[in-house]
């Protein structure tokens, strides 16, 4: 792949990851050392991130016909948002897919505010 496809990923997962981490850290309460809580938060959209950025919008087109940005973000995100539910689930996190709704609605709302207005 060209950095031209790379960078522009690249600087959405760093966003991701900044405010993702953020919730998802707090997600466990303090039942878990900050370390490991840490890295659980990485792991959920590092998971999640490159295959939304990547795969998803391939196989929205050919599976299900999808050409409309919208559309293909809906799909995305629904699917970000019950992988990390059901990643977070695993670790016993107390309603998960609350955490995981307000994560992934915080950092695509601010994803979307930043390119739309600050051009990033």
């Amino acid at each position: 792949m060209s950095s031209a496809v790379i960078a522009p990923w690249a600087l959405a997962f760093a966003f991701t990851q900044l405010v993702e981490m953020g919730i998802y850290a707090h997600a466990h309460g303090r039942r878990r050392p900050l370390a490991e809580r840490l890295a659980i938060a990485f792991a959920c959209s590092g998971i999640t991130h490159p295959l939304v950025w990547f795969v998803v919008p391939g196989l929205c087109e050919r599976w299900l016909g999808m050409r409309g940005w919208w559309s293909t973000v809906a799909v995305a995100e629904a699917f970000a948002v019950l992988a990390e539910a059901l990643f977070l689930a695993a670790f016993a996190v107390r309603t998960p897919l609350r955490w995981a709704l307000l994560a992934n609605g915080v950092s695509f709302t601010l994803g979307l505010f930043g390119y739309l207005y600050l051009g990033f």
